[in-house]
Protein backbone atom coordinates (compact mmCIF):
# COMPACT_ATOMS: atom_id res chain seq x y z
CA UNK A 1 0.00 0.00 0.00
CA UNK A 2 2.79 2.48 0.71
CA UNK A 3 4.46 1.54 -3.25
CA UNK A 4 0.95 2.73 -4.19
CA UNK A 5 0.89 5.76 -2.76
CA UNK A 6 4.81 6.62 -3.65
CA UNK A 7 3.84 5.71 -7.03
CA UNK A 8 0.72 7.94 -7.37
CA UNK A 9 2.18 11.02 -6.18
CA UNK A 10 5.55 10.50 -8.24
CA UNK A 11 2.99 10.25 -11.48
CA UNK A 12 1.67 13.38 -9.86
CA UNK A 13 4.69 15.20 -9.99
CA UNK A 14 5.76 14.01 -12.88
CA UNK A 15 2.68 15.06 -14.51
CA UNK A 16 3.09 18.76 -13.36
CA UNK A 17 6.42 18.85 -14.87
CA UNK A 18 5.42 17.46 -18.65
CA UNK A 19 4.24 19.40 -21.58
CA UNK A 20 2.44 16.45 -23.52
CA UNK A 21 1.35 12.73 -21.90
CA UNK A 22 0.10 10.50 -24.88
CA UNK A 23 -1.84 7.34 -23.95
CA UNK A 24 -0.97 4.36 -25.74
CA UNK A 25 -2.10 0.71 -25.77
CA UNK A 26 1.20 -1.60 -26.42
CA UNK A 27 -0.07 -5.46 -26.48
CA UNK A 28 2.26 -7.57 -28.83
CA UNK A 29 5.53 -4.89 -28.18
CA UNK A 30 8.09 -6.56 -28.12
CA UNK A 31 10.82 -6.19 -24.88
CA UNK A 32 13.25 -4.90 -27.68
CA UNK A 33 10.56 -2.50 -28.91
CA UNK A 34 9.59 -1.22 -25.79
CA UNK A 35 13.38 -0.46 -25.31
CA UNK A 36 13.40 1.30 -28.87
CA UNK A 37 10.76 3.30 -27.67
CA UNK A 38 12.32 4.41 -24.24
CA UNK A 39 15.45 5.27 -25.86
CA UNK A 40 13.50 7.44 -27.86
CA UNK A 41 12.32 9.20 -25.67
CA UNK A 42 14.98 9.44 -23.43
CA UNK A 43 16.80 11.10 -26.10
CA UNK A 44 13.91 14.13 -25.86
CA UNK A 45 13.77 13.92 -22.26
CA UNK A 46 10.93 11.91 -22.29
CA UNK A 47 9.68 8.39 -21.01
CA UNK A 48 8.20 5.88 -21.74
CA UNK A 49 6.12 3.86 -18.67
CA UNK A 50 3.60 0.94 -18.64
CA UNK A 51 1.14 1.33 -16.02
CA UNK A 52 -1.59 0.48 -13.85
CA UNK A 53 -4.94 1.03 -14.43
CA UNK A 54 -5.91 1.04 -11.00
CA UNK A 55 -3.06 3.19 -10.07
CA UNK A 56 -3.18 5.53 -12.95
CA UNK A 57 -7.23 5.92 -11.77
CA UNK A 58 -6.07 7.03 -8.31
CA UNK A 59 -3.66 9.43 -9.61
CA UNK A 60 -6.15 11.11 -11.85
CA UNK A 61 -8.64 11.32 -9.48
CA UNK A 62 -8.44 14.78 -9.32
CA UNK A 63 -9.29 14.78 -13.01
CA UNK A 64 -12.31 15.80 -13.85
CA UNK A 65 -11.94 14.66 -17.15
CA UNK A 66 -14.18 11.61 -17.98
CA UNK A 67 -12.15 10.65 -20.90
CA UNK A 68 -8.92 10.56 -19.98
CA UNK A 69 -10.40 8.07 -17.17
CA UNK A 70 -11.84 6.01 -19.66
CA UNK A 71 -8.99 5.35 -22.05
CA UNK A 72 -7.17 3.38 -18.64
CA UNK A 73 -8.43 0.04 -19.83
CA UNK A 74 -6.79 -2.77 -21.24
CA UNK A 75 -2.59 -2.77 -21.35
CA UNK A 76 -1.93 1.05 -21.52
CA UNK A 77 1.63 2.78 -21.36
CA UNK A 78 1.79 6.70 -21.08
CA UNK A 79 4.49 8.35 -22.86
CA UNK A 80 5.63 12.11 -21.48
CA UNK A 81 8.00 14.47 -23.05
CA UNK A 82 8.77 18.33 -21.35
CA UNK A 83 7.45 19.88 -24.78
CA UNK A 84 4.36 19.56 -26.35
CA UNK A 85 5.65 18.02 -29.32
CA UNK A 86 8.27 15.60 -29.19
CA UNK A 87 5.91 12.49 -27.53
CA UNK A 88 3.33 12.51 -30.28
CA UNK A 89 5.64 12.69 -33.15
CA UNK A 90 7.63 9.98 -31.15
CA UNK A 91 4.47 7.65 -30.51
CA UNK A 92 3.27 8.28 -34.10
CA UNK A 93 6.45 7.75 -36.32
CA UNK A 94 6.97 4.51 -33.82
CA UNK A 95 3.28 3.58 -34.99
CA UNK A 96 4.12 3.57 -38.50
CA UNK A 97 6.86 1.05 -38.50
CA UNK A 98 5.51 -0.82 -35.39
CA UNK A 99 1.70 -1.50 -35.77
CA UNK A 100 1.14 -2.55 -32.48
CA UNK A 101 1.76 0.48 -30.39
CA UNK A 102 -1.94 2.47 -30.39
CA UNK A 103 -2.35 5.97 -29.44
CA UNK A 104 -5.14 6.41 -27.46
CA UNK A 105 -5.33 10.40 -26.70
CA UNK A 106 -3.56 12.49 -24.31
CA UNK A 107 -3.54 15.39 -22.02
CA UNK A 108 -1.78 18.26 -22.32
CA UNK A 109 -2.05 20.63 -19.36
CA UNK A 110 -5.34 19.67 -17.72
CA UNK A 111 -7.00 19.57 -21.83
CA UNK A 112 -8.12 16.23 -22.89
CA UNK A 113 -6.93 15.27 -25.97
CA UNK A 114 -9.00 12.76 -28.58
CA UNK A 115 -6.46 10.98 -30.57
CA UNK A 116 -6.66 12.76 -33.55
CA UNK A 117 -5.97 15.78 -31.61
CA UNK A 118 -2.62 13.76 -31.03
CA UNK A 119 -2.42 12.66 -34.70
CA UNK A 120 -2.38 16.55 -35.42
CA UNK A 121 0.22 17.51 -32.91
CA UNK A 122 2.70 14.94 -34.54
CA UNK A 123 2.52 16.66 -37.53
CA UNK A 124 3.53 20.31 -36.06
CA UNK A 125 7.28 21.43 -36.23
CA UNK A 126 9.46 21.12 -32.99
CA UNK A 127 10.87 24.05 -31.64
CA UNK A 128 14.14 23.97 -32.93
CA UNK A 129 12.67 23.24 -36.41
CA UNK A 130 10.45 26.75 -35.84
CA UNK A 131 13.80 28.20 -34.55
CA UNK A 132 16.09 27.31 -37.49
CA UNK A 133 13.41 28.39 -40.15
CA UNK A 134 12.64 31.37 -37.94
CA UNK A 135 16.50 32.31 -38.54
CA UNK A 136 16.55 31.32 -42.24
CA UNK A 137 14.16 33.93 -42.97
CA UNK A 138 16.05 36.45 -40.90
CA UNK A 139 19.18 35.96 -42.28
CA UNK A 140 18.52 35.81 -45.75
CA UNK A 141 17.39 39.42 -46.62
CA UNK A 142 20.79 40.26 -45.11
CA UNK A 143 22.97 37.92 -47.28
CA UNK A 144 21.33 39.15 -50.20
CA UNK A 145 22.62 42.99 -49.32
CA UNK A 146 25.65 42.23 -48.19
CA UNK A 147 25.91 40.44 -51.52
CA UNK A 148 24.45 43.38 -53.50
CA UNK A 149 26.72 45.50 -51.32
CA UNK A 150 30.01 43.08 -52.30
CA UNK A 151 29.63 44.03 -55.91
CA UNK A 152 31.73 47.31 -57.16
CA UNK A 153 29.75 49.96 -58.44
CA UNK A 154 30.28 49.48 -62.38
CA UNK A 155 28.42 45.94 -61.84
CA UNK A 156 25.76 47.35 -59.39
CA UNK A 157 25.12 50.27 -61.92
CA UNK A 158 24.42 48.03 -65.30
CA UNK A 159 21.86 45.74 -62.90
CA UNK A 160 19.62 49.14 -62.20
CA UNK A 161 20.02 50.29 -66.00
CA UNK A 162 19.23 46.41 -66.89
CA UNK A 163 16.11 46.44 -64.62
CA UNK A 164 14.96 49.82 -65.82
CA UNK A 165 14.98 48.68 -69.39
CA UNK A 166 13.36 45.69 -68.72
CA UNK A 167 10.55 47.97 -66.84
CA UNK A 168 10.35 50.69 -69.62
CA UNK A 169 9.54 48.20 -72.45
CA UNK A 170 7.14 46.18 -70.94
CA UNK A 171 5.09 49.31 -70.38
CA UNK A 172 5.90 50.23 -74.17
CA UNK A 173 3.18 49.38 -76.28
Amino acid sequence: KIQKKEFVKKIKETFSGIGLLVITHYNGLKTSETDELRLKLREVGGAFQVTKNSLMQLALKENKNKELKALFTGPVAIMYSKDEVSAAKIAVNFFKEHDKLIVLGGLIGDKFLEQKDVLKIASLPSLDEIRAKLVTLIQTPAKNIAFALSWDNARLLKLCQMRCTQAWLQKAP
